[in-house]
């Protein structure tokens, strides 16, 4: 049977772009934990070492039973919280635990049992001033066993008799651990020098604004590739014109590694992965989350579309928080869709609100704080149609636009017999004044060609 090269090269390419996003998602990528990635990696190792040294500037290491990639650059855009594997975050005192057990865990050869470790872990607490115990309570032991499962789910622990789960259940169940001592030390990357505060830490973590422009560019590849969205009115001027005069080489370069299309407007530019790439959360989706995000933004497009072209439009907050609650709230008949279709997990209302909005915002089709978020030009490639769920809100003031003719002078009560104020530029009426004056240009040449002596007033001087 003859092969094709081209499709050898064909599959060769989507190999190498499967293992460069794998990475990307995964930037510790172990054998125990994702076998098949991280057989491509080991692969492609050394197309992938060098392109992503020179398309973003990352450190990528490859081991026998590991790969890790080491970001730089970007610190305040792409931080996202460690969570567990049902989405909810370590609490601050898990990821004190999880800080201590990678301090002990690093030095350890060989298997070590729960228990063991819980008590090393209290000694080097001890050591560094800080009060933390796993076997004093079990608020204590919960926030310890978190940090394990979080190094299980990494594949740089391994439960080899009896589960971590059970010992949070009871202390007095005892479970056999084997950790991979080079996996553990690739954990965290950039270590703090002793002293270090944490905000100097994260400020030495960013990169300063780069002076070549070869290193702006590698930044701008950065930027694209770790964030949903690049908003150009968000970027500092250098930056907006080097995005503006190297947009599409950044895309062919992104292309390249990451098998990735790009989405340019004027608004921005964004990254479309394949649709079994994992490096952003997926969306649209099927949970509880996924479903309210989607419906949301679709109603938000919808009901505050602008008429006119525009980066972004703000967000009535009454308006947000009563489509929230028709979408999900506690009487929300989807509710009762999801206790049989989605699952045990079903977020409370409050909980529901607070993912939908971290999640769109993450996404970058929301931005800025409580009561001054706006709704991004891009959260209308997702559809614009008001959801009929909603219910309108009635006198809604200036901002109204599910009842414009009721908006009123807020000093003038209705029915007071003044005269109503004049509505709101609208940009139909641009359309109007435009047909208009074509239509007033064809009566002119319809005059010219008749006979008629013009005598007659022109819609220009009727209105003079």
């Amino acid at each position: 049977m003859e092969t094709n090269a081209y499709s050898e090269d064909a599959a060769l390419i989507g190999e190498r772009q499967a293992a460069a996003r794998a990475l990307m998602a995964h930037p510790l990528l172990t054998r125990a934990a994702h076998p098949a990635e991280f057989s491509l990696v080991r692969s492609h190792n050394e197309w992938l070492v060098q392109r992503f040294q020179r398309v973003l500037g990352y450190r990528l290491t490859v081991a026998d039973d590991h790969a890790r990639l080491g970001k730089r650059g970007l610190v305040d855009q792409v931080t996202v919280p460690i969570t567990r594997a049902d989405g909810s975050r370590l609490t601050p005192r898990a990821l004190t635990y999880l800080a201590l057990t990678l301090a002990v865990l690093v030095e350890y050869d060989g298997p070590v049992s729960v228990r063991s470790l819980a008590a090393t872990v209290r000694a080097t607490a001890h050591e560094a001033g800080i009060d933390a115990d796993p076997a004093r309570g079990l608020g204590e032991r919960r926030a310890y066993c978190a940090a394990l499962l979080h190094l299980v789910d990494l594949g740089a622990l391994t439960e080899t008799s009896g589960a971590i789960g059970a010992h949070q259940a009871d202390a007095a169940v005892d479970v056999e651990l084997l950790p991979d001592t080079e996996a553990l030390r690739t954990v965290t990357v950039h270590l703090p020098r002793a002293g270090t505060d944490a905000d100097t830490f994260l400020a030495e973590a960013v990169d300063p604004e780069p002076e070549s422009d070869q290193a702006g560019e590698v930044a701008l590849r950065r930027l694209l590739a770790e964030t949903a969205v690049v908003h150009r009115e968000e970027l500092s001027d250098r930056q907006r014109d080097l995005l503006a005069a190297h947009q599409w080489r950044a895309a062919s370069a992104l292309g390249n590694l990451l098998g990735c299309d790009t989405e340019i407007r004027a608004e921005g530019v964004a990254l479309v992965m394949p649709d079994e790439a994992m490096a952003r959360p997926r969306f649209p989706s099927d949970d509880p989350v996924g479903h309210t995000a989607l419906a949301l933004v679709r109603h938000l497009s919808g009901l505050l579309n602008p008429g006119r072209p525009t980066t972004s439009v703000p967000i009535p907050e009454r308006e947000l928080q009563v489509a929230l609650d028709a979408l999900g709230g506690a009487d929300a008949p989807v509710r009762a869709e999801w206790a049989r279709t989605a699952g045990p997990e079903i977020p409370d209302p409050e909980r529901l609100f607070a993912l939908v909005l971290e999640l769109l915002t993450g996404l970058g089709l929301l931005r800025g704080e409580p009561g001054a978020r706006r709704l991004t030009a891009a959260a209308a490639r997702y559809g614009a149609e008001v959801d009929h769920r909603v219910p309108r809100i009635q006198d809604n003031g200036e901002d109204s636009r599910t009842h414009p003719e009721d908006r009123t002078h807020p000093e003038q009560p209705r029915g007071s017999g003044r005269q109503e104020p004049e509505p709101r530029d609208d940009p139909r009426s641009d359309l109007d004044r435009v047909a208009s004056v074509l239509q007033a240009v064809a009566n002119e040449k319809v005059s010219a060609t008749s006979g008629d002596t013009g005598d007659e007033p022109g819609p220009r001087e009727a209105s003079g």
